[in-house]
């Protein structure tokens, strides 16, 4: 509305220029008049012969292109025209004859060679042989505003259409004006093109009536939005959205339509669920598991334990969690305590570790424990520790008696070996005693043994 305004303003003094030279001719004596009105009025002038030649220009146009009037006079307008110009300087010339005044925008080479757009109100004087005036307005600023206000809107568009969100932007009347990559991706949309300036509805007809009425509270000026939201498509499909409806205001502060920001989440909530199940699952195997098992995180805090592990110290499950590991640390002799923390701090883990285990009546069990760390995927922190022992106790106590039997039957081995030794030894002495006398020998098994 002002830019119009200033072109009516324009427009009324360029006419009432016009009407005022046409006066001149009435009053010879005012010609220097007109020609110092020219020379110093705030708007460019050109003014040219029937065949577009140019035979008048004012000190305005010459400041604002840098030309001299010697570089302008006598020559064709063409000369300030780019050669890309579509339209001929004799066609738009045809154009203001037949209209008798035409304001439009155009763009005329400098002394320097760049192009300066200006806003042109050109007027035709005459019928048979017409003369044309043409008064120019610099609009230079207003361009670069509109480009400046173009970039944003690119800028803005690009922004929106690569982002990693499903973002759609519309007017008050539910028409798309901008829309994502991952909108377009997420509803099974073809382009951008083929919805932009399209009313929401017609493009998602399916759409429940709790969403319409999402609509209405946000063009109302609400901000609606959810966290986890099942919707059913029409082909009875459920996904689950992440999403919020806000208003957006246009420069006067009225709300200018609705921006709908919507994240797809059904997949996170198929892992979500799966992990849910195999969390319960490890779970009830945790829980109902005979072997003890334990998990702290890294700053030896239990946060994990089954009853068996508990049991071990004649506890229940809810009195170990939230303690320190360390404090079970006494019921295991000091040698193998200061060996099992080594293990911890230089390895974080336990492999095979036999371990004898002070109980409160003052017996010794043995148990073998394995533990393992767990480390954050993304940061490679540590953030827990798991370990699992096997009450190896019974094992120990037959590998004794084992050992034991083992040990009193290598005892009864060396006294038989010993006393054969002796028989032998014997047996070779009664047979020496014989040979000696000259009579034949008793034992030749012994004669002919190889340690004979």
């Amino acid at each position: 509305m002002y830019v119009l305004l200033i072109a009516i303003l324009f427009l009324i003094s360029c006419v009432g220029f016009v009407l005022f030279l046409r006066k001149k001719t009435d009053h010879p004596s005012d010609e220097n008049q007109v020609a110092t009105l020219l020379r110093y009025m705030p708007e460019g002038y050109i003014g040219l012969d029937a065949h577009g030649v140019i035979r008048e220009v004012n000190e305005t146009y010459l400041t604002m292109t840098g030309y001299k009037k010697s570089d302008l006079i006598g020559k064709s307008l063409d000369i300030l025209f780019s050669p890309t110009r579509k339209e001929t300087l004799v066609s738009q010339l045809k154009t203001v004859e037949m209209q008798k005044s035409v304001l439009m925008e155009t763009e005329h080479r400098c002394k320097g060679g760049a192009f300066l757009p200006f806003e042109v109100s050109v007027t035709s004087l005459g019928e048979k042989s017409p003369a044309f005036m043409c008064f120019y307005r610099d609009i230079s600023l207003r361009k670069q505003s509109e480009l400046s206000q173009k970039y944003y809107t690119d800028l803005l568009r690009y922004v929106i259409e690569h982002t990693k969100s499903a973002i759609a932007i519309h007017d008050k009347d539910l028409n798309y004006l901008y829309v994502s990559q991952k909108y377009l991706d997420e509803y099974g949309l073809k382009d951008a093109a083929s919805i932009i300036g399209r009313h929401h509805y017609e493009v998602l007809p399916d759409l429940p009536q709790k969403w319409r009425d999402v609509h209405k509270r946000a063009l109302a000026g609400e901000v609606v939005s959810a966290e986890d939201d099942p919707y059913v498509r029409a082909d009875g499909n459920v996904e689950y959205t992440r999403w919020e409806c806000r208003p957006w205001y246009s420069q006067e502060g009225a709300i200018g339509g609705i921006i709908i920001y919507t994240e797809m989440i059904t997949k996170q909530k198929n892992i979500e669920n799966e992990l849910r199940e195999a969390k319960n699952y490890l779970e009830a195997l945790l829980t109902h598991a005979n072997a003890p098992i334990v998990v702290w995180d890294a700053a030896f805090t239990i946060t994990l334990a089954n009853q068996s592990f508990a049991s071990m110290f004649e506890q229940h499950v809810n009195e170990v969690l939230g303690k320190k590991l360390t404090e079970y640390a006494k019921h295991i002799p000091e040698e193998f305590r200061i060996d099992l923390f080594r293990q911890l701090d230089e390895n974080l883990e336990i492999t095979s570790s036999e371990l004898a285990m002070l109980q409160k009546d003052g017996s010794i069990k043995t148990y073998l424990w394995n533990a393992s760390p767990i480390f954050n995927p993304t940061s490679g922190e540590l953030v827990a520790t798991i370990a699992q022992g096997q009450d190896i106790t019974q094992r120990k106590q037959i590998e004794q008696e084992n050992a034991q039997q083992l040990a009193q039957l290598k005892r009864w081995y060396a006294v038989m070996t010993h006393r054969e030794d002796r028989i032998m030894e014997l047996k070779r002495e009664v047979n020496a005693l014989l040979k000696k006398e000259g009579t034949p020998i008793r034992y030749a098994a012994v004669e002919e043994s190889p340690n004979a």
